[in-house]
């Protein structure tokens, strides 16, 4: 019995490792949209290791609250989830900024 309930411990934590590593490279990175600026395709979404100056280039126009998914931990063009199911495209001026600094880089831009 005690072999069987290792087996299952082992078992239970590769499944729960593998479908970490498997959900975080199928979604990237997550953040929410904190700010969005009237006039301007900037906006500013905030990430679990800091700010995001992003570039909105198309599909979906996001609003402050929209959560924020895809691989933004990079510069470039990048294909991003809002919500979950509305599809958009960015581009990731910045990212892993503090809070004046992101708001810095809007001023530069806006």
């Amino acid at each position: 019995m005690k072999r069987i309930n290792t087996l299952l411990a082992i078992f239970f934590t590769s499944f729960l490792t593998l479908t970490f590593i498997f959900s975080n490279s199928v979604y990237g990175d997550q953040g929410e949209v904190v700010k969005t600026f009237s006039g301007c395709d900037y906006f500013i979404a905030d990430g679990p290791n800091g700010y995001y100056v992003l570039e909105w280039y198309g599909g979906y126009d996001p609003s402050e609250g929209n959560t924020i998914v895809g691989e933004i931990n990079s510069y470039g063009m990048k294909d991003v989830l809002y919500n979950g199911t509305n599809s958009g495209r960015v581009w990731v001026e910045d990212f892993l900024e503090s809070n004046s600094q992101a708001m810095d880089e809007i001023i530069d831009h806006c």
